[in-house]
């Protein structure tokens, strides 16, 4: 699956403070600073590294074309928030909340996404690439066309999400939450078979 990258500009634009208070932030770099944002913002063309950021609830209502980059969001409510051709790259996404979310051409690689909140959103066209995704919640999630490739998946939570053609064997667990008839057609190891078998009231003798 191809997923389109963030298409930021040659060069960056510096930003004001009028910049915030309009509510739209274009074409701008944040190294290395802390972001802090209280009045409804959108992000479009953005390149965020070794950011962290303080959102009050509803601060961001979109990201398009941004590159995270060694950034902290951990514990944020990006709650209902619409990310476009984003890349969320070695990042702290520790206990995120995402919750009804909009995804279409994301992809995560190797970030820390541990306890990250996923419930409720729609994935289209979104890559899970070498990520720490430990007991994060993809609860009653749409997902079209999403890979996971090579993450750490060990007691994630896919309940009431339909995962039909998704591809698990790439990646490492022991357990998953996820319900039996919503996991048909998915693709798995044979290191994987005993939990599926188990799973499903397989006995094998």
């Amino acid at each position: 699956m191809k997923i389109n990258a963030p298409k930021l500009p040659l060069a960056y634009q510096p930003v004001s403070q009028q910049d915030f208070a309009d509510g739209e932030i274009y074409q701008a770099q944040f190294s290395g600073e802390n972001l802090k944002l209280s009045t409804r913002t959108l992000f479009s063309a953005c390149h965020f590294k070794n950011t962290t950021f303080e959102f009050t609830d509803g601060a961001v209502s979109e990201f398009t074309d941004c590159l995270f980059e060694k950034c902290d969001l951990s514990n944020l409510s990006l709650a209902k928030v619409g990310f476009y051709r984003c890349h969320f790259q070695s990042s702290k996404l520790l206990g995120t909340d995402f919750t009804g979310a909009h995804f279409q051409e994301v992809q995560f690689t190797e970030n820390l996404l541990r306890y990250a909140n996923f419930s409720g959103s729609t994935l289209k066209n979104v890559r899970f690439l070498e990520n720490e995704a430990t007991e994060t919640f993809f609860t009653a999630c749409t997902f079209k066309r999403v890979d996971m490739l090579h993450n750490q998946l060990n007691a994630a939570n896919f309940w009431e999400t339909d995962l039909s053609g998704i591809d698990f064997s790439s990646n490492h667990f022991e357990t998953l939450e996820l319900t039996p008839h919503l996991a048909k057609n998915i693709k798995i190891n044979l290191s994987q078979s005993p939990f599926f078998t188990s799973l499903f009231g397989i006995e094998i003798v």
